[in-house]
């Protein structure tokens, strides 16, 4: 349709009824510069809607059109108009030109979103896997802990509980000792039981017996007087809201990030004091381990904190992660620190209580 609007207007002669009007003015009009131009349209509409093949075709076809009409009537200058064809063949092939560069340059935009696209999800892929072996490393490493727990207390402890009983009962069959074999005898009786309380705290230690039997809170409770005193450090223990349980893989990573703050405040902090708190919320559970040690300056991204050589706060955030919680930091010299866990209540078992 745009090509015989373009053509009526090079060859006004051919419409019917044109003597109406006045030949020699439309003439005119058709053979200057804008009525030529006109037939730019079909060519560009070609070239954005087909692709440059039909848009060159399209142009071949508007000059075939208008180089005739230079012959046709009386024409002043032959090379002033043969120029404003090449001008006009020179702006359609720009046109093409442009517009294939155009749709060139959209595909391959098209083409590296969809390689960003694939390497987004590739990345998720690979992190989803990452996470998914580190959650196969931690549960692995949590149950060889509970085995040497659990061998420490049946067996080893057991052993030196035995050893502990035959020295009172050789020293009870044997009243007439000389002192001094009584005094050896004594000082072997206190050495094994130092050492079964050590493999009693190192058995604790490793796997607490009253987490897996009571929960995270009594588990809580029994560690805070054990580091207080093993650090000779003053903790203390709060917890607002009624209390719940959560799922036993729950329960254990907030043991071990109380457990590892607690640590890390004992080592390297140099507090004096240290506050756990536990809040229970019908949203979401709330842990915060907080200190008035010297502090440190935490970086940007919690992610970073590796790089500075905080693996002790690094391995506590994969920790948290593997269970849906949020872990924050905060800390500033001569401030102390804050480390916080959001859990929120899709990791709960409501049918637990204490």
């Amino acid at each position: 349709m745009l090509f015989t609007g373009g053509f009526l207007l090079q060859y006004p002669q051919l419409i019917p009824f044109i003597d109406i009007l006045d030949p020699d003015s439309f003439l005119s009009l058709t053979r200057h510069s804008f009525g030529r131009l006109i037939m730019l349209l079909p060519v560009t509409y070609a070239a954005l809607v087909f692709g440059m093949r039909v848009g060159l075709l399209a142009l071949l076809i508007a000059v075939a059109i208008i180089v005739p009409n230079i012959f046709i009537g009386e024409v002043t200058s032959y090379p002033d108009e043969i120029i404003e064809v090449v001008g006009i063949v020179i702006i359609g092939l720009v046109v093409n030109l442009w517009l294939e560069s155009y749709e060139t340059d959209k595909k391959h935009r098209q083409v590296a979103y969809l390689r960003l696209e694939n390497a987004q999800r590739e990345l998720q892929r690979m992190q989803q896997n990452l996470r998914f072996y580190l959650k196969q490393i931690t549960i692995a490493q949590e149950e060889e802990r509970r085995r040497i727990a659990q061998e420490l207390h049946d067996e080893t402890a057991q052993d030196l509980i035995a050893i502990s009983r035959k020295i009172d009962g050789f020293m009870s069959l044997h009243p007439a000792l000389a002192s001094g074999d009584e005094a050896y005898l004594e000082d072997m009786h206190q050495h094994v039981n130092r050492t079964l309380s050590g493999v009693r705290r190192f058995s604790q230690d490793l796997r607490p017996s009253v987490l897996d039997d009571l929960g995270l809170i009594p588990a809580i409770d029994w560690l805070v007087p054990e580091l207080a005193k093993h650090y000779k450090l003053k903790i203390e223990l709060h917890v607002n809201g009624e209390p719940r349980r959560f799922a036993p893989e729950v329960e254990l990573v907030l043991f071990r990030i109380v457990q590892e703050s607690l640590r890390n405040i004992g080592k390297h902090a140099m507090a004096s004091r240290a506050v756990v708190t536990v809040d229970f919320t019908p949203e979401i559970t709330v842990v915060i381990i907080k200190d008035n040690g010297r502090g440190f300056h935490p970086p940007d991204r919690i992610g970073d904190l590796a790089v500075s050589g905080k693996l002790v706060l690094t391995g506590m955030q994969e920790r948290a992660q593997l269970i849906g919680a949020r872990l924050s930091i905060k800390s500033n010299p001569g401030e102390g620190t804050t480390v916080t866990v959001e859990v929120p209540t899709t990791t709960e078992q409501p049918e637990h209580s204490y």
